[in-house]
C-alpha cells in the first residue's frame, strides 16, 4: 500500500512540474495563429505629425515636377534607359541614383503611354484644387502606410487631366520598339485629341538621412514584374478613369476645382432652361408642330422660334436646328405625350455628367419631374411624371447649346 501511495505522489509531482513548464513557455513565445485576436498585440511603428508633413511635402513637390504638362514623348527615352530626368533628380535618394541610374529596372517610374477605354494617353497635366482659404494645391493624396527604421512608405494618388487620342490613331502614329517604348513617326492632328480625367496610384518609399527626407522608390501600384511588361500600353492596372468634371466641394460649399464647377453650372443652366420651356408646348401646339415637322427645317424653325423654345434669356441659343433636326431632337422625345393636355411645371432637375463625358463629348444624364394635366381629365387635377433623358451639348467659342436629346423613359408616380 505504501508503494502504491509513493508512486501516486511521484506522478502528481511530475504532472505539476510539467504544467508549470508549459505556462512559462506560453508566456514567452508569440501567440500562435490559433490564438484569439484579443490576445494578439501588433506593434506598428508610427511617425510624428512633423515627419508626416515633411514627407507629404516632398511627395507633392516630386509629383508636381513630374506630372505638370508631362509629355510622354519627353519621358519615353528616359524610361527605356532607366535615366532619372533632371527636374526630379533633386528629390531622389543618393542610394537610388548611385545604384539605379541608367538601369531600366530602377524603382523610379515615369509617365508612360497607357490605353484606357479605347483611348491612349499621350500627356498628363496635374490637377489643382481650391481650398477653403482660397489657396490652390496640387490634387495629390498621400497616405502613410508604414515605417521600417528610416524608411517611410506612402500610398499616393495623383489626379490629372490627360490628353488622349484613339487607340487606332496611336497605332498609326507610333511604332512599338522591342522594349515596349514607342517612337513617334507622325504628328498628332488636333481633331484627334480629346481629354479625360484620371487617378494614378503609386507606392512611394522615402528614406531619412542627415540631409532630410528623399525618395528611395516611387513605383506604380500593382506593377508588372519587369520594365518591358510595365511599359506595355495596355497595362493600366495603376490608373482609373474618373468623371471628367471634378465636382467635389469644400466645406463652405465652393467647388474644389472652380473652373470645372463653372463649366458644370453653365451647362446645367442651359439644360434646365431648355426643358423648362416645354411648358409652352401644350396639346394644341404639339398638333401644329407635328404637321410642321413634316414640312421641313424652315417650317419647324419658324414655329419653335415663335414660341420661344430655341433661345433663352437674353437671346442665348439653346438649340441649333439643321437638316438633321429629326434625329437630333426627335419629336417623340418631347415630354408632352398623347394623353397629356399640358405641362404646368417642370422641377426637381438632376443633371449628372455621363461617364463618357470629356473635353469634346459633353454628355449628361438629365432627370426632372413634370406636373401634367391629362387629356379629358379634370381641369384642376394634375399628375406628376418623371422623365429620364440623355443630353449632348456642343460648344462654340463663346457659348454652349444642346446638340441632341434622347428620351430614355418616363413614368408617373403612384399616389
Amino acid at each position: 500500500m505504501k508503494n502504491i501511495c509513493l508512486c501516486l505522489l511521484i506522478v502528481l509531482v511530475l504532472l505539476f512540474s510539467t504544467s508549470c513548464g508549459l505556462l512559462q513557455t506560453a508566456s514567452v513565445n508569440p501567440p500562435s495563429a490559433d490564438d484569439s485576436s484579443e490576445n494578439t498585440q501588433v506593434v506598428k511603428e508610427t511617425i510624428s505629425n512633423e515627419e508626416d508633413a515633411k514627407a507629404k511635402k516632398i511627395i507633392n513637390e516630386y509629383f508636381t515636377a513630374l506630372y505638370t504638362k508631362a509629355s510622354v514623348d519627353y519621358y519615353n527615352d528616359y524610361s527605356g534607359a532607366g535615366i532619372i530626368p533632371g527636374q526630379i533628380r533633386g528629390f531622389i535618394a543618393e542610394k537610388t541614383i548611385k545604384e539605379g541610374d541608367g538601369n531600366p529596372e530602377i524603382g523610379i517610374h515615369l509617365p508612360r503611354f497607357i490605353s484606357i477605354n479605347g483611348l491612349t494617353i499621350v500627356e498628363y497635366n496635374l490637377e489643382t484644387i481650391s481650398e477653403n482659404n482660397g489657396g490652390e494645391n496640387p490634387n495629390i493624396v498621400a497616405d502613410f502606410i508604414s515605417k521600417n527604421g528610416d524608411i517611410f512608405l506612402y500610398y499616393t494618388k495623383i489626379y490629372c487631366k490627360a490628353k488622349v487620342i484613339p487607340d487606332e490613331v496611336f497605332s498609326e502614329l507610333y511604332t512599338r520598339n522591342s522594349d515596349n517604348t514607342y517612337s513617334k513617326t507622325k504628328e498628332i492632328k488636333e481633331e484627334d485629341i480629346d481629354y479625360m480625367r484620371v487617378e494614378l496610384r503609386y507606392d512611394v518609399e522615402l528614406v531619412k538621412s542627415d540631409i532630410g527626407l528623399s525618395i528611395l522608390r516611387a513605383v506604380e501600384s500593382n506593377i508588372k514584374s519587369n520594365m518591358k511588361n510595365r511599359l506595355f500600353v495596355f497595362n493600366n492596372d495603376n490608373i482609373t478613369r474618373l468623371p471628367y468634371l471634378n465636382l467635389s466641394k469644400n466645406e463652405n460649399g465652393s467647388y474644389k476645382n472652380p473652373s470645372d464647377g463653372e463649366i458644370y453650372e453653365t451647362e446645367k443652366a442651359v439644360i434646365k432652361e431648355f426643358f423648362s420651356k416645354f411648358t409652352e408646348l401644350d396639346r394644341e401646339r404639339m398638333n401644329l408642330l407635328k404637321y410642321r415637322w413634316k414640312q421641313g427645317l424652315k417650317s419647324v424653325t419658324e414655329f419653335l422660334d415663335s414660341i420661344g423654345i430655341t433661345t433663352g434669356e437674353g437671346g442665348v441659343k439653346l438649340i441649333e436646328l439643321d437638316n438633321d433636326y429629326d434625329s437630333k431632337y426627335p419629336i417623340n422625345s418631347f415630354p408632352l405625350r398623347n394623353n397629356m393636355e399640358r405641362i404646368k411645371e417642370i422641377k426637381n432637375f438632376e443633371v449628372t455628367p455621363h461617364p463618357a463625358y470629356s473635353e469634346k463629348i459633353k454628355l449628361y444624364y438629365v432627370k426632372f419631374d413634370a406636373t401634367v394635366q391629362r387629356t379629358n381629365g379634370i381641369t384642376d387635377e394634375f399628375f406628376t411624371y418623371r422623365y429620364d433623358y440623355i443630353v449632348s451639348l456642343s460648344k462654340t467659342e463663346d457659348s454652349v447649346f444642346i446638340e441632341k436629346i434622347k428620351l430614355n423613359e418616363y413614368f408617373t408616380f403612384t399616389k
